[in-house]
């Protein structure tokens, strides 16, 4: 019974650029057609991107409450759509007040990560 056996190693390295990676590359552009908004804009297609961003976790924990409490009632299609009309709300209110109701330029360069240090 004493036989000799070549050491069990570790597993092979996978590829960087793996199945996963392929799947991804691949996939196409997600592009809907938007809706008005309340200013008239004539609908556009829309290119998704992923965003991240930090709230506190009461402020997360409420807003989760509030769409699983009210999706059905607003046709919420989506976390993403219930954030994006959040957010393009306080976009809608801001160009109205500080731009008379026209859109701001820009909006093209990074953001700087993290807080303001100067109010």
């Amino acid at each position: 019974m004493n036989q000799k056996r070549e050491p069990i190693g570790p597993p092979p390295s996978r590829p960087t650029s793996g199945v996963q990676n392929l799947l991804k590359a691949n996939r196409t552009q997600v592009v809907e057609p938007s809706t008005a908004d309340a200013g008239g804009t004539p609908e556009r297609p829309l290119e998704r991107k992923q965003v991240t961003f930090y709230m506190s976790a009461e402020d997360r924990r409420r807003a989760k409450a509030t769409f699983q409490g009210t999706s059905n009632q607003e046709m919420d299609a989506s976390w993403s759509e219930f954030v994006t009309r959040a957010v393009m709300t306080e976009v809608l209110r801001r160009e109205r007040v500080h731009n008379n109701g026209d859109q701001f330029s820009g909006g093209t360069r990074n953001l700087t990560p993290g807080r303001k240090l100067s109010p």
